[in-house]
């Protein structure tokens, strides 16, 4: 009961809604409840709402249609879209997924679930049946027919900050309070919509904002003195939360002003320019560069922003990174030196720490990053992955916006340097592979249409999302993508099974595919050789805006360097 919806329109420029994210536009009193939920996603900044039609949600996507400021993106598939709503918040701040009930909401959860374990602000609505249908407990399709309509959105619990189903008297408050919690704990939310609920009114809400706690910056200002004073080596190390809660820029104050040494952790790639004086490189426990791990295991002080080491971003939870020299900002909280002080956002915490980082004695200069080491390829020869990667960073440019799946894309993203402002896509906790292709899409959707857009993605990964290829085309984007092709599931091969079957997939003609996807005039070519790709890397550079499709052919067995140790980690620890 589904039926295809064409997206429309161009993508505009990123915005940010006011304060927590809810403009109240209008009085909930004068506003049916579909409309007042959509003016609170606009309130958000949010342009672009993803999803896939069924029959008890297209009254709500009649109103998304019939707004100026909203643009529905029909995806392919449930979780595509909530990938590209991960990827588009990312980008933009916060993200809207509508979907159906039952068989929609439930393809969605593994996106959704995603966003939750990396911090993404997603909101999840779902068309529901009619509010009589569900308290009559009526055997409705795609339910379960056992008279329990609330079976889903409990699933949901698991993996949302916040949700409710929405009713008459209580729409209002419940939205309202659903949307906090997801602009202030970035994390997704869940809002459950009847059917007969999108054209009724909107009674007036009662919602109160809750007194916020009294911080305890100033007792913190102290332990933070008390350990920066006499600090000669301080290391700031960064993770994805710094930029998911807005504190990036008081953490490059931080670096810049105090001549601080910086480093980050596999979520942080890229949110520090890595021409930054004093910028060390990737942590990554014992499989750091080993000056690295030196550097940031023997710091005086360590000051983290946002960390959530996981076993892929700690190398198999080797980080040593010492409690009693440890400054460790987090959301609402802050551990230093073993001593939990609950405070102010993070970038007021920052804000303390660069007072007291400006007021210590004399300290060592930065350490200076080594330069990359420059190479020449004998042109027949065939790619590795090594070469491969090397290329691919002299082919990067300012300010890219780039995705890496999981697995030899990402892992080979992580090895190369940077240059200023690109932006990197990845999901190192949830680690689904497929992820990025949709991803892709939502990213460009919330950022400006002149940035250059690069995806990684392997055969095995693609071959699970790579439908979203047509709306891509729909929607007019024309990303550069690298399909790596190495014949199967090469990243599982080293934790269990070189030459198992299971790891294989089937081999497609992949430089097929964009024109299959309604692709016009693509720039399509398969790369084995070095020269092959060199000659594939120039005429992408000399045709910009055009979508250009590059098969990767790669060794089966050929892994970056990064990976490959992580294997190892990995079938130690699950033998």
């Amino acid at each position: 009961m589904k039926s295809g919806r064409r997206g429309a329109g161009q993508a505009v420029e990123p915005g940010r809604g006011t304060r927590k994210g809810i403009r109240m536009k209008q009085d909930a009193g004068s506003r049916s409840i579909g409309d007042l939920l959509l003016d609170r996603l606009a309130g958000m900044g949010i342009t672009h709402v993803f999803g896939v039609p069924g029959d008890y949600n297209l009254g709500f996507l009649d109103l998304i249609e019939a707004r100026e400021d909203l643009e529905w993106v029909g995806n392919v598939n449930e979780l595509n879209a909530a990938y590209a709503a991960d990827g588009y918040a990312r980008i933009r701040g916060y993200a809207a997924l509508v979907t159906t009930y039952g068989v929609g909401e439930l393809s969605a959860l593994n996106g959704v679930a995603g966003s939750f374990a990396e911090s993404v602000p997603v909101l999840q609505i779902t068309g529901m049946p009619a509010t009589q249908a569900q308290a009559d407990g009526l055997p409705v399709h795609h339910g379960l027919v056992d008279g329990d309509a609330g079976h889903f959105r409990r699933i949901y619990d698991e993996v949302t900050g916040a949700s409710a189903t929405l009713t008459a008297d209580h729409a209002a408050d419940e939205i309202d309070r659903v949307i906090t919690a997801v602009v202030e704990q970035k994390r997704p939310g869940y809002l459950g919509l009847p059917a007969d609920l999108v054209s009724a009114p909107a009674r007036p809400g009662t919602t109160t904002v809750a007194p916020a706690t009294e911080p305890e910056l100033s007792s913190f200002a102290v332990r933070a003195k008390e350990m920066l004073s006499d600090a000669t080596d301080v290391v700031v190390l960064v993770d994805h939360l710094a930029d998911r809660f807005g504190a990036l820029d008081r953490v490059r104050a931080l670096i810049g002003e105090g001549k601080l040494s910086s480093a980050v952790v596999a979520g942080g790639k890229g949110l520090i320019d890595e021409d930054t004086p004093g910028f060390l490189g990737l942590y990554i426990g014992a499989l750091s560069d080993p000056d690295v791990r030196d550097a940031v295991e023997t710091a005086d002080v360590v000051v983290g922003v946002g960390l959530k080491l996981v076993d892929l971003s700690s190398g198999g939870f080797t980080a040593r990174l010492d409690p009693r020299r440890l400054i460790d900002v987090q959301p609402g909280h802050v551990v230093a030196g073993g001593r939990r002080f609950d405070t102010a956002p993070m970038a007021a915490v920052l804000d303390v720490v660069r007072s007291a980082a400006a007021e210590r004695g004399p300290a060592s200069p930065p350490p200076v990053r080594k330069p990359p080491a420059a190479g020449e390829f004998t042109p027949g020869a065939e790619l590795t992955q090594d070469v491969f990667w090397v290329l691919v960073e002299r082919f990067l440019k300012a300010g890219d916006l780039v995705a890496a799946d999981q697995g030899t894309s990402y892992y080979g993203m992580l090895g190369t340097r940077l240059p200023p402002g690109v932006t990197l896509i990845g999901q190192p906790i949830w680690a689904s592979i497929g992820y990025t292709l949709p991803a892709m899409l939502g990213a460009q959707l919330a950022a400006e249409r002149h940035r250059r857009a690069l995806l990684f993605i392997g055969d095995g990964a693609a071959g699970l999302t790579v439908q979203e290829l047509g709306t891509i085309v729909r929607q007019g984007l024309a990303p550069i993508v690298f399909l790596l092709d190495n014949d199967g599931y090469t990243c599982e091969r080293p934790i269990g099974g070189w030459s198992a079957g299971y790891n294989d997939v089937a081999k497609w003609n992949w430089t097929a595919l964009p024109a299959a996807f309604g692709a016009h005039d693509p720039l399509v070519r398969s790369a084995g050789a070095v020269g092959e790709l060199l000659d594939v890397l120039r005429e992408a550079e000399s045709s910009p805006g055009r979508l250009t499709f590059v098969e990767v052919r790669l060794g089966r067995h050929d892994l970056p360097e990064l990976l490959a140790e992580i294997g190892k980690t990995l079938v130690h620890r699950n033998d």
